[in-house]
């Protein structure tokens, strides 16, 4: 019930709300470098997707509201173009309420840890969300993967959730896309994956954080490989660029298999999960593998150096 509901509610308010952006010349206009696309295309995509999770997150206030803040971040971003400091200092706020609500602070450094996590993934996802259909694809097969990796029943109905919400919103982003998330979708996915890693990470547990990393593993290394690129080069790491994982793919393959490349790597290394699970000793060696295999990838498509 949960994925299928998701899936129709999101299809149908992705289409809404795109037909409301294009009404409304809400639309992201190609400039032929950081936006490649050929025509302009309708936002509001994220609404439609807040809209097929909304069901769920009645059940959890501080879910609710952390998604919400994010929806409105992002909503606020791409119409005004916001500073990326007051985004920054906005996303820290809404880091600090969700591991709030799953871990505490207790202590000091484990819930500071969680709190600079969530604000790198809100921008991993964010950054991921620069091809037609990928970041809706990636964050669909993280949710199938941690549907199975997680405990508890609200947590399962939102994996679930959220992989049929990607999937209807796939229907109007599958390339050629008609309607973007804009940063109001991919914030908002970016807080629900975060629930699902910090609320099965309440206390210091290294057997239980290794296995649920490795659906969130790809949004992290083009993330950090991107910071460490434009470092290496001299150049602003909140300044966006066309030298991402996917960006080099797609120079080389086209969009559509530069897609299903992505796709690929992103199922083995959620694959990983189920290698990390058991004991200490196969989490470190399912993340030197892992480490091993990110190498190759950054080796091979040069992810520290612009094209």
């Amino acid at each position: 019930m949960p994925f299928v509901l998701s899936f129709l509610l999101g299809m149908f308010g992705v289409w809404f709300f795109g037909k409301l952006a294009k009404k409304l010349n809400i639309v992201d206009r190609p400039d032929g470098l950081l936006k490649p696309h050929g025509r302009e295309i309708p936002y509001l995509g994220g609404l439609g997707i807040f809209a097929g999770v909304l069901p769920f997150l009645w059940k959890d206030t501080a879910v609710l509201l952390t998604s919400s803040l994010a929806l409105t971040l992002g909503l606020l971003d791409d119409l005004f173009s916001l500073s990326p400091f007051f985004r920054l200092v906005v996303e820290f706020g809404i880091s600090l309420i969700l591991v709030w609500r799953y871990v505490g602070f207790h202590n000091v450094w484990y819930p500071i840890l969680w709190v600079f996590f969530v604000v790198i993934l809100m921008n991993a996802v964010n950054m991921m969300d620069g091809m037609d259909g990928l970041c809706g694809s990636l964050v669909a097969i993280s949710s199938l993967f941690f549907f199975f990796l997680v405990k508890g029943t609200f947590f399962q109905d939102l994996s679930l959730a959220l992989l049929g919400v990607s999937l209807g919103y796939l229907v109007f982003n599958f390339p050629p896309a008609r309607v973007f998330m804009g940063d109001a979708g991919s914030y908002l996915l970016a807080v629900l994956l975060s629930t699902m890693i910090i609320s099965q990470n309440r206390v210091v547990s290294f057997n239980s954080f290794v296995p649920l990393v490795f659906p969130l593993w790809i949004f992290l290394l083009d993330f950090f490989a991107s910071v460490i690129r434009r470092f290496r080069n001299r150049r602003s790491i909140v300044s966006g660029d066309r030298d991402h994982m996917y960006d080099k793919l797609s120079r080389r393959l086209g969009v559509r298999k530069a897609l299903l490349v992505m796709c690929l790597i992103h199922s083995l290394l959620c694959g990983f999960s189920f290698g990390a699970m058991g004991n200490a000793f196969t989490g470190v060696l399912t993340l030197v593998i892992a480490g091993v295999f990110s190498y190759l990838i950054i080796k091979g498509l040069r992810l520290f150096d612009y094209d």
